[in-house]
């Protein structure tokens, strides 16, 4: 009994140590690393949930979309209703193209949680996807008020904007929250976003290289560098951009990026290279 008992408590700590284990990986950007923590969590701990979201989060960084929503709906299971669960959902399902159902997510999460930015500004990018466009904006804007200091909000409004082909409320988008949050890396990466739009290449170039600088773990920043460089360098004709789209794409997938379109470009690279 006592041995049970004993046993009991050494994977209870085991589990909590995982899960804690894997928050401060996320937080130091070893996303490989973070994702196998949390994996580690068992079923019937009761940080199960959160290891599960956590491990969401992660493979929507990692560009992987289907694990993202596998995760999303686990943790779903046993908290059935939470906003932060449905708003992961949502932009899952929204990076896999099935739009109705996201739009379905986000509209539990926005109803769970009405002062949500994340899910607010998530809801209006669905919305805008099923020709709500007026509404959509709306409630992307509202967002932006609402979620002003967080990183993802911006970076879905300016994205939104862009899609909407309004680089004007995108620049001062980017900007505003560059200038609010001047130790974010998003910041810079937002303004580049604008700059590449707007055929800046050369600036956009050096506004990724700034988000890198503030941190160099950031993935989609490497990943855009590298597809940049690429697409902006016929023939790879100019060796400077070409170096860097290499390193840049190496690191992308030493951090555990595994976004398909990517992966298909870096194959291509490297057959020219090896010729």
């Amino acid at each position: 009994m006592l041995r049970a008992l004993f046993l009991l408590l050494c994977a209870a700590a085991a589990a909590a140590g995982a899960l804690d284990d894997a928050k401060e990986k996320f937080a130091a950007g070893d996303w490989k690393a973070a994702l196998a923590a949390a994996d580690e969590v068992p079923a019937e701990d009761d940080g199960y949930a959160k290891a599960r979201y956590l491990a969401g989060e992660i493979h929507l960084m990692l560009g992987d979309p289907e694990g993202a929503e596998k995760a999303f709906r686990t943790a779903l299971e046993r908290k059935p209703g939470a906003e932060p669960l449905l708003t992961g959902l949502g932009r899952a399902l929204l990076e896999r193209g099935q739009d109705a159902e996201a739009l379905k997510a986000l509209e539990e999460a926005a109803k769970a949680a009405p002062d949500s930015a994340r899910a607010l500004c998530f809801l209006g990018i669905a919305r805008m996807r099923a020709t709500e466009g007026r509404k959509g904006r709306k409630e992307i804007e509202k967002a932006a008020q609402l979620g002003k200091d967080d990183p993802e909000v911006a970076r879905a409004a300016v994205v939104a904007y862009l899609r909407d082909e309004d680089t004007d409320n995108a620049g001062k988008a980017a900007r505003r929250f560059a200038k609010a949050q001047p130790k974010s890396p998003m910041g810079p990466f937002l303004v580049a976003l604008v700059q590449e739009r707007e055929k800046g290449y050369d600036d956009a170039i050096a506004s990724y290289e700034a988000a890198l600088k503030l941190d160099e773990s950031f993935l989609d920043a490497h990943k855009n560098l590298a597809i940049l460089c690429i697409a902006q360098n016929p023939l790879y004709t100019n060796q400077e951009r070409t170096g860097k789209a290499i390193r840049h794409f190496e690191r992308y997938f030493a951090l555990g990026g595994k976004d398909a379109q990517v992966k298909r470009i870096w194959d291509t690279l490297q057959q020219f290279i090896e010729k």
